[in-house]
């Protein structure tokens, strides 16, 4: 009896984490949880509307859409321009380059990247899920947070230009120093302390914020630096 009893329990606990739509192959925490209403555009220029999330695991990422069922519609970033979830804008990105190496590509063939500022210059965001024991790849590994177990691996992404091609941040300080101060020459104090090291990668975003709004960067707090985008 005890043994039928536990068998039952099992069951009924699988049957529970099946009705959650927890895909055998995307076991990991989603991105942004519940499905949100909002659009997504096939490769071929389709655009439908549903309801999205997005989901990763350890080697991919992908678009997901409430069918209704308990199995959502999984959609691989090969099969998708973009799509747009709540609030927030997503586009897939192929190849992208890296600052100072535009022919390198540390974010893989395909990268879905999320819009956080828009205007002359952008920053895009790149989340990855990654092992804990897993180093950043290719100098373009952003910040890693999370705790035990799986982290997410962030990597800032620029287009300088709305017609210049995305290019991921460096995270070494040399390359930082090197590379990223010619993205600034129109602000020549900005330019002159990133390639002086006196700016590097943990100063990102007071950068951008220095930049967008033609403030002295030294005077602008990491707290106020986070007011512009997250």
């Amino acid at each position: 009896m005890n043994k039928l009893m536990l068998l039952v329990g099992l069951l009924l606990l699988a049957g529970v984490g099946h009705a959650q739509g927890r895909h055998p192959k995307f076991f990991e925490t989603a991105v942004h949880g519940k499905y949100k209403p909002g659009f997504y555009t096939l490769a071929d220029g389709t655009r439908q509307a549903g309801s999205l999330r997005i989901w990763q695991d350890l080697t991919r990422s992908v678009v997901q859409i409430d069918q209704g069922k308990v199995e959502p519609l999984n959609l691989q970033l090969a099969e998708l321009r973009g799509c747009i979830i709540g609030a927030d804008s997503f586009l897939v990105a192929r190849q992208v380059g890296l600052v100072g190496a535009p022919n390198a590509h540390p974010l893989g063939e395909f990268a879905l990247l999320h819009l956080i500022l828009k205007g002359q210059l952008q920053v895009l965001e790149h989340d990855q899920l990654v092992g804990s024991t897993q180093a950043p790849h290719m100098g373009a590994g952003g910040i890693m947070y999370g705790g035990g177990g799986p982290q997410h691996l962030r990597t800032w992404v620029l287009r300088p230009t709305p017609t210049a091609e995305l290019l991921a941040v460096p995270q070494g300080e040399q390359e930082f120093a090197q590379h990223m101060a010619g993205l600034f020459v129109a602000y020549p104090a900005l330019c002159q302390r990133i390639r002086a090291g006196l700016e590097g990668p943990r100063d990102f975003k007071r950068i951008i914020y220095a930049f967008m709004l033609k403030q002295d960067i030294t005077l602008v707090s990491f707290e106020k630096a986070a007011t512009i985008f997250p």
